[in-house]
Order: C-alpha cells, then structure tokens, then sequence
C-alpha cells in the first residue's frame, strides 16, 4: 500500500453529523486508483440540495451497499498511510470519522491543500483575517487543469496536481 494518499468523498450533506457518505475515492501518490466506491445512505432517502452540485441521485446508489461493508479495506488503506492529502480535509475526514475510520494523528501527516492554496490565490479576508479558502475548482483553475468536477475520482486527481504544483512553486521558491 501507499504511504501517501489522496481521498475525497461526496456526501449527502455539509454535516457530518447529520449527512452521509455516497462515495469515496483514494489514490495514491501516482494516481493509482486505490478505492473508488459509491454507497447507499444507511438513514438519508433523498439530498436534493448536494445532488444539484455532485450528481448522486438516490437512484444511483439504490443497489449500492453501505459504507458499512467497506469500512475494514478503507481502514487499512488509511492504516498504511503517513501522508493523507485533501482538499478541505476537516470535512472529508469528519465525515470518514463519523463513519467509523480511525486516523492515527500522531503519525499521520494530513496536507490539506485547500489551506496551502489559499495564500497562493491571495484573497483577503478582514472578517477572518486571513486568506480566504476557495474551492477546489478555483485552485485547478488557477493551475490550468480542467477537469469534471463534484466526482470523488475526478476531485482526487485535481486535487494531486494541484498538490504536486503547489509543492513545485515551494521548492522553486528555496531555490
């Protein structure tokens, strides 16, 4: 196994506490695909609202199984890594959290990329008094990678390149 990934999911909602996963994607530091499942909500019937932006429509994933069945692959996944990236990684791991993975903090490292992008954009918050975060289409926009957004695979992908190119610009500006 890797011992960096890259995860994203799309959920039913913005709660984690409330909402559910409806896929979960993971690739490894080449883009090798290391899981990518879609499942069927254990209590939501219907996510009007993030089906308008991800495009799972109960339909989809009526046949799907729950998250349940996959828990003990995505654990070891998680397990093996000591590099987790993400982009906005709060949400995705409080939701993989609520669900029922472990992450080992103490010996993981988590890159969340959304945050690491945020002063490369440059936009100023005076409410929070930082930069604002922006969205992970906005990032491969300014990297020049177009892709279809709002799929777990599609999002993990531009969110490696966007990694790699941020990493590139760190290691440009030692130089």
């Amino acid at each position: 196994m890797s011992k960096i990934i890259v995860l994203d999911t799309e959920t039913t909602g913005l709660s984690c506490y409330e909402d559910e996963i409806l896929q979960l994607a993971i690739i490894d530091d080449k883009g090798v695909c290391l899981f990518n499942e879609f499942f069927k909500p254990q209590y939501a019937k219907e996510w009007y609202e993030a089906s308008k932006v991800n495009n799972i429509y109960p339909k989809h994933v009526a046949d799907k199984p729950h998250i349940n069945e996959y828990l003990p692959k995505i654990q070891e996944i998680i397990d093996q890594a000591e590099i987790i990236i993400a982009y906005n990684a709060e949400f995705d791991l409080s939701f993989l959290a609520q669900a029922g993975i472990k992450f080992h903090l103490q010996n993981q490292e988590i890159v969340d990329v959304m945050l690491e992008f945020a002063p490369i954009y440059g936009e100023w918050s005076d409410y929070f008094g930082d930069y604002k975060w922006q969205k992970l289409t906005t990032c491969t926009e300014y990297f020049e990678y177009i892709y279809p957004p709002h799929d777990a695979l599609a999002d993990v992908r531009a969110t490696l390149f966007a990694y790699k190119e941020i990493e590139a610009l760190k290691e440009k500006k030692k130089g």
